[in-house]
């Protein structure tokens, strides 16, 4: 009997390994990307108002698709939900920035499997076009992927498990919609015959492109199988560059010389550090690139790009921890639709940086976000929190490990006085082994000053508007310096390494003509410097 149960329990965890999410077909199952590219115009729109540059352009792409598992893969026809779909994404980096620039493409739903020689391997069928056999391969042209008849909205689809109905969708009811809606029968109604040479296709602003030799330009291709493991799914998106221009008349596209590779766009952000997280077993993952640059001027400035991976629920913010009385500005935001009525909210309190949904615009799947502002924290190892949009199985949200704005160097304790006004702020970090950490002192050219510390701060209020913010009874004084012709002076203060930590409380006076205090000085902000502090004050 305790053999048998062992053995049960053994089963019971292998089993839990091979079927992650609930319609999972097992390890065997697994269809992957091989190669994408033959970026290709189709068309633009866009006359009076939308002439050229603000117009529109419809695109598309080719991929190659192969079975290196060990079952055959469901390739039904279009009108049954087994089928693979191709999500895609174009995005441009631009300044040190990764954005979407396509809509929230329309989706292709694949008909059949040619079921070609392999390139994961050694066809070993070719008996039915409505399964792709082990080893074998197809093709999926930019002239499949641009035609209408079997690109459908996005949102039909179920990018975690897979799945999509049929009866009812857009390709049952019709654009526009015959009448037999809801809930449709689940017989194609969809007639294309009248679209226009962008609609459906991969639609890009014109103004995203013009200009585009500032910048780089990137195509993604998603391909979903339902009941595909997310073990397996490592080869299921591809990117690769691409090329457009502007003739007078038209665009014409091309595919970079670059290889396509596997992984999100966001592989493509030089420097970017980038994780994922999901929804456990029970809803898909997003994907965070982030990107910490400075300090400039006392502060670092955080860019992430996040991506919805195949979370089917959506995300509805994103939460950063941060140090409660730590400054953060400057906060930037960007979606795919660039309503400015529908953006995001920013926001800073009680120890968390947040962006928060409008119920009109989640963060979908195929989507990349962008998040930005400035902060005097630097960067350390974080969680950051999605919460989840919409109702279904799992938790009420997601996290994902990136780097959150949670060392606390240097503490802004109030503001100065004077005109010109001196400011005060670290250079770099605090940090116990960091010799050249400094303070520096920034105000008018060639300005007198001198810089005090204490080891405890005050609030004392020396004229209308100016305040002391150090100890009295603990003052110490650095001296006597003078700014240079940029207005610039530093005190170094070099960490040496094994240092405890220690709070020290800095303000400076200027000597200004006609200053506030005796017509003769201003004060500095105030700061508090923690040196070889490691987290929030």
């Amino acid at each position: 009997m305790r053999r048998l149960s062992c053995l049960i329990l053994a089963a019971t965890a292998i089993g839990g390994d091979l079927l992650a999410q609930s319609n999972s077909r097992g390890t065997g199952y697994n269809g992957a990307l091989y190669t994408i590219g033959s970026a290709t115009v189709y068309g633009r729109r866009g006359t009076g108002a939308q002439a050229y540059p603000n117009g529109e352009v419809g695109m598309a792409f080719m991929n190659g698709l192969c079975n290196p598992g060990t079952m055959v893969i469901e390739w039904r026809s279009p009108m049954l939900p087994d089928h693979p779909k191709f999500g895609f994404i174009t995005a441009k980096l631009q300044n040190d920035r990764m954005i979407q620039i396509s809509d929230w493409s329309y989706v292709k739903h694949a008909f059949l499997s040619l079921n070609d020689p392999g390139t994961c391997g050694t066809c070993t069928n070719t008996a039915s076009a409505q399964q792709m056999y082990v080893g074998c391969s197809d093709v999926y042209t930019a002239g499949n992927n641009a035609s209408r008849t079997y690109l459908g909205p996005p949102h039909e689809i179920d990018p975690w498990l897979g799945t999509w109905n049929p009866v009812g969708s857009y390709f049952d009811v019709g654009d526009p919609q015959t009448g037999l809606f809801p809930p449709g029968d689940g017989v194609r109604s969809l007639i294309t015959s009248g679209f226009d040479a962008v609609k459906n296709r991969v639609t890009m602003k014109e103004q995203n492109l013009v200009g585009a030799a500032n910048g780089t330009l990137f195509f993604q291709i998603h391909v979903i199988h339902e009941g595909e493991p997310a073990i397996n799914r490592g080869n299921n998106i591809m990117s690769r560059g691409f090329n457009i221009s502007w003739n007078g008349t038209s665009w014409s596209a091309s595919t970079s010389t670059g290889a396509a590779t596997h992984g999100s766009l966001l592989t493509r952000w030089p420097g970017a550090s980038i994780t994922d997280g999901g929804n456990g077993n029970d809803d898909g993952r997003f994907e965070i690139a982030v990107k910490v640059t400075g300090p400039t001027n006392g502060m670092w400035h955080y860019e992430y790009a996040v991506h919805n991976v195949d979370n089917h629920r959506g995300g509805a913010s994103l939460r950063l921890p941060a140090c409660a009385s730590g400054r953060v500005q400057n906060f930037g935001f960007r979606d795919i639709d660039q309503n400015l009525l529908n953006d995001w909210t920013s926001s800073f309190t009680g120890g968390e940086i947040a962006w928060m949904a409008p119920a009109s615009n989640p963060h979908n799947w195929n989507q990349i976000l962008n998040f930005w502002f400035d902060s005097d924290m630097a960067p350390v190892a974080g969680t950051a929190t999605i919460d989840q949009a919409r109702l279904g199985a799992g938790a009420l949200s997601v996290t994902v490990p990136t780097q959150v704005p949670g060392l606390q160097h240097g503490v802004f304790t109030g503001i100065g006085c004077g005109t010109p006004a001196l400011e005060l702020r670290a250079n770099g970090v605090p940090s116990a082994g960091n010799a050249a950490f400094a303070l520096d002192f920034v105000g008018a050219p060639s300005t007198g000053l001198f810089a005090f510390y204490s080891f405890g701060g005050g609030n004392l209020l020396v004229e209308p508007g100016c305040t002391q913010w150090l100890d009295g009874s603990l003052l110490g004084t650095h001296g006597f310096l003078m700014t240079n012709g940029a207005g610039l002076a530093s005190i170094p203060l070099g960490v040496p390494a094994g240092f405890s930590p220690m709070d020290l409380h800095w303000q400076a006076a200027s000597l200004i003509t006609g200053g506030p205090i005796g017509s003769t000085f201003g004060l500095s902000n105030g700061l508090l410097v923690r040196l070889a502090g490691s987290t929030c004050q």
